[in-house]
């Protein structure tokens, strides 16, 4: 996933989506679509990316940690993300199938890009927004692991 998808995709599960999330931006609905959606007469800057990302951190949106992930992807690094309550309670199973799939996207990416014997910028791009996506999967099941332990502590001690 590359930032700017993931800012995409941060914007429409934006409570109220590009409508809501615009004038805390300081911009219009359709010129946010513009710059998100990459045309080039609309420039994304920097500073509405953070602000975005900060935006949806605060609110605890749904992919909200996707920009900061899919930068520290870029510069092969892992953000670790906070324990969030899960609607409908953690399910472990949901998360390392996920996972899962996810690995088997980066595998067969890998496998295709280097087919040839070499790498192309293509391949190379794909092999990197496969990786940030399986990055994320972990992350979920890591935030799911810890959702279910912390539920495991508090039964714990409820009955103790």
């Amino acid at each position: 996933m590359t930032p700017q998808d993931a800012l995409r995709q941060m914007a429409k599960n934006y409570p109220g989506g590009y409508e809501s999330l615009a004038p805390r931006v300081g911009k219009t609905a359709e010129v946010l679509r513009k710059e998100l959606s990459g045309d080039p007469k609309f420039k994304l800057g920097l500073s509405t990316a953070t602000l975005i990302s900060e935006i949806c951190i605060e609110a605890n949106t749904p992919h909200c940690h996707d920009f900061v992930n899919a930068i520290a992807a870029d510069g092969g690094g892992f953000v670790r993300l906070p324990v969030l309550e899960m609607e409908g309670g953690p399910c472990v199973h949901r998360s390392i199938s996920s996972v899962t799939q996810e690995l088997s996207h980066v595998v067969m990416a890998t496998m295709d890009g280097d087919a040839d014997g070499v790498i192309s910028d293509n391949d190379l791009a794909r092999i990197h927004k496969e990786a940030a996506e399986a990055l994320a999967a972990v992350q979920l099941l890591i935030q799911t692991v810890e959702a279910k332990h912390k539920q495991g502590k508090a039964r714990a001690e409820a009955v103790a």
